[in-house]
C-alpha cells in the first residue's frame, strides 16, 4: 500500500512541475528527492518511537498496536476501509499525467491530504505510543476526556467530535512529557488546519502559482504559494508512508518472533497471528482458562474475559481458587515446556519478577541441593519458567568482533550464546551470556556450569582480565567497605539487580533501564 502511495504521489509532483511557472517547476525539481529523504527520515524516527514504547511496558504495547476494543462483527473497521480508499485515491491520482490536468492533480493531492489526516487510528496508535513512552496504561479512547458534551444528559445528549487539530494538540502534549519534540516538529510541518478546512468546506480556488483561502482563514484570506503547498503535501505523504510502513513491519516482527512469552503468575501470552503480521494475544491462566483479543482486517474483532477500564484492560482469570492454587505455566491445560528462551532481553538485568510463593521456591531448591551456585540456577528456572543460565561477563581486552558468539545448536537452536552489550561510560567490555538447558536436573546445571568456566579459563590463557557473574545467585558478592573504626558498611541499592533478587513487582523499583553496568560485575 505504501509503495503505491508513494508512486502516486511523486505521480502528483510530475504534473505539479509541468505546470508553466518557471521559479515553481525549477525549485519543485530540487524538492522531488525530497519526497525520500522526509520518507526515510519518518521512517527513521518513528521505528525509535515505535521501539522505545515497545521497551517499556510490553503488553501495554501490545494492545496499542492492536487497537484493543470490544467484540465487533466484519467491516466496522474505518482504518482498514481508509487504508482502502488511499489505495483507490491512489490509483485515480496516477490517471492524471496529462498534460492541462494540473489543477487535478492538485485537487487530487488536496483530497488524499485531508483523508490521511483526518483518520482516527493513527493519532490514537501515536496517543497510546507515546503513554507507553510514560509507563501509562493503555487507553480505547485517548481522545474522550476531549469530547464535548452539550447539556443535556442521557440518551439525547449531544457528543460534538474532534476534529484532527484537537487530537494533534493532544499529541503533542504527550510528546513533550516525554522528551519527543521530533514528533511535534512533524507534526507542525505539515498539518495545517486552514488547508484543510478550506478544501473540505469548498472555500478555496487555485491560480497558476497559488492556493488561495477566501474566508476560512485565521486571518481572513490567506494565500499559501504552491510551493509552499507543494512541501506541506510532500512532508504530509511521506509521514503516512512512513507509518504504514514501520506499523506494517512492527507487526511483521511480532508474528516471526517469539510466539509464547512467560508472565509471572504462572501465566503464558501467546501472540496470534496471520500472513499480515500480528492480529491479536491470549493469555493462557494456570487453572486452564484464558483471555483474548484479535482484531482480523474483515472478520472484526473477538474479544474473551477481558474488561475495559477507563484506563487500561483488567482480565478475568476464572475460578480464583484455582488460579491460586497452581504451580507452574500450562498451555491449553498442558505443562508449557519450551527451549531456547530466557528472562531478561540481551544487555539487561533485571530483578526476577514472581508473584507467587517465592519462599515455597526457596525452600524447594535448598532441599534438593545444598550448592548455592546451583540453588540459585533452580531459583531462577522455577521463578521464571526458563530453561537457561544468565551470566555476564567483563574484559580488558574484545574477546570477538562480530556481535555475538555462539556454540553448537540443539534442536536447530543455539546452546551457548554470548553477545556484547553497550557500555559508553565504562573502559572495559561487556558481555551477555546464556547457556539454554535441555532439562533442569542438577546434572545439567553443573555440566553447563563447567562449560561457562572452561570458556572464560580459554581467555585467561590468552592473557585476557576477564570476570564472570551469575546473574542470580543464593549468595552476594557485594564487597563490604572497612571504614577507619574498624566497623564494616554494606551499600545495597534498590536499582541494582544484584542486592534484591526477586520481588512481586518491578514497580517497587525506582526507574532505571537495567542495562548491564560495569559495576555489576
Amino acid at each position: 500500500m505504501s509503495n503505491e502511495l508513494l508512486e502516486s504521489y511523486m505521480s502528483l509532483f510530475r504534473l505539479f512541475r509541468k505546470m508553466k511557472l518557471h521559479m515553481f517547476s525549477f525549485r519543485l525539481k530540487k524538492q522531488f528527492p525530497a519526497l525520500h529523504k522526509y520518507t526515510n527520515e519518518y521512517i527513521s524516527y518513528l521505528a525509535s518511537l515505535f521501539a522505545r514504547a515497545a521497551n517499556t511496558d510490553g503488553f501495554n504495547y501490545l494492545c496499542s498496536l492492536l487497537r484493543v476494543e470490544g467484540i465487533t462483527s466484519g467491516y466496522w473497521d474505518a482504518f482498514v476501509e481508509a487504508e482502502e480508499a488511499l489505495q483507490e485515491f491512489s490509483k485515480l491520482l496516477r490517471l492524471t499525467k496529462k498534460r492541462g490536468q494540473e489543477k487535478r492533480a492538485i485537487r487530487f493531492g488536496l483530497l488524499i491530504y485531508c483523508y490521511a489526516t483526518e483518520m482516527s487510528a493513527p493519532y490514537e496508535i501515536l496517543a497510546n505510543l507515546l503513554r507507553c513512552c510514560q509507563n501509562k496504561s493503555y487507553m480505547m479512547y485517548p481522545f474522550s476526556h476531549l469530547i464535548r458534551v452539550s447539556k443535556k444528559r442521557g440518551l439525547f445528549a449531544k457528543r460534538h467530535l474532534l476534529y484532527p487539530i484537537n487530537k494533534i494538540e493532544h499529541i503533542k502534549e504527550l510528546a513533550a512529557a516525554c522528551g519527543e519534540v521530533k514528533l511535534n516538529e512533524i507534526l507542525d510541518s505539515f498539518f495545517n488546519n486552514d488547508i484543510r478546512n478550506a478544501f473540505y468546506h469548498s472555500d478555496y480556488t487555485i491560480s497558476e502559482n497559488e492556493f488561495r483561502i477566501i474566508e476560512g482563514a485565521k486571518l481572513g484570506k490567506n494565500i499559501i504559494p504552491l510551493e509552499e503547498l507543494s512541501n506541506i503535501l510532500t512532508r504530509c505523504f511521506a509521514f503516512y508512508s512512513a507509518f504504514f510502513i514501520i506499523y506494517k513491519k512492527v507487526r511483521q516482527g511480532l508474528a516471526k518472533g517469539q510466539k509464547f512469552h512467560l508472565w509471572p503468575n504462572y501465566e503464558v501470552l501467546e501472540l496470534l497471528s496471520d500472513k499480515e503480521g500480528l492480529t491479536g494475544f491470549k493469555i493462557h491462566f494456570p487453572n486452564g482458562s484464558h483471555a483474548m483479543f484479535e482484531r482480523k482486517r474483515h472478520e472484526g474483532t473477538t474479544a474473551l474475559n477481558i474488561r475495559y477500564e477507563e484506563e487500561g484492560i483488567s482480565l478475568m482469570v476464572g475460578d480464583l481458587d484455582a488460579y491460586k492454587k497452581a504451580e507452574g505455566w500450562f498451555v491449553e491445560g498442558k505443562a508449557f515446556d519450551e527451549y531456547g528462551t530466557r528472562y531478561n532481553k540481551y544487555g539487561y538485568w533485571r530483578p526476577i519478577i514472581f508473584q507467587g510463593d517465592s519462599q515455597k521456591i526457596e525452600k524447594k531448591v535448598t532441599d534438593m541441593i545444598e550448592d548455592k551456585i546451583i540453588q540459585g540456577c533452580l531459583f531462577y528456572i522455577y521463578t521464571t519458567g526458563h530453561k537457561a543460565i544468565e551470566f555476564v561477563l567483563k574484559s580488558n581486552k574484545e574477546l570477538f568482533r562480530k556481535e555475538e558468539h555462539s556454540k553448537p545448536r540443539f534442536k536447530k537452536k543455539k546452546q551457548f550464546v554470548v553477545r556484547k552489550c553497550e557500555n559508553r561510560e565504562g573502559s572495559s567490555y561487556l558481555y551477555d551470556g546464556t547457556i539454554y538447558l535441555k532439562s533442569i536436573n542438577v546434572e545439567s546445571i553443573q555440566d553447563a556450569l563447567e562449560k561457562i568456566c572452561i570458556y572464560v579459563e580459554s581467555f585467561k590463557k590468552r592473557g585476557v582480565e576477564i570476570q564472570q557473574r551469575l546473574k542470580y545467585q543464593f549468595y552476594s558478592d557485594i564487597v563490604p567497605i572497612q571504614k577507619e573504626d574498624g566497623s564494616f558498611t554494606l551499600t545495597l541499592r534498590s536499582d541494582d539487580p544484584r542486592s534484591i533478587l526477586v520481588a512481586s513487582h518491578l514497580g517497587l523499583f525506582p526507574k532505571s533501564d537495567w542495562k548491564i553496568k560495569e559495576e555489576w560485575i
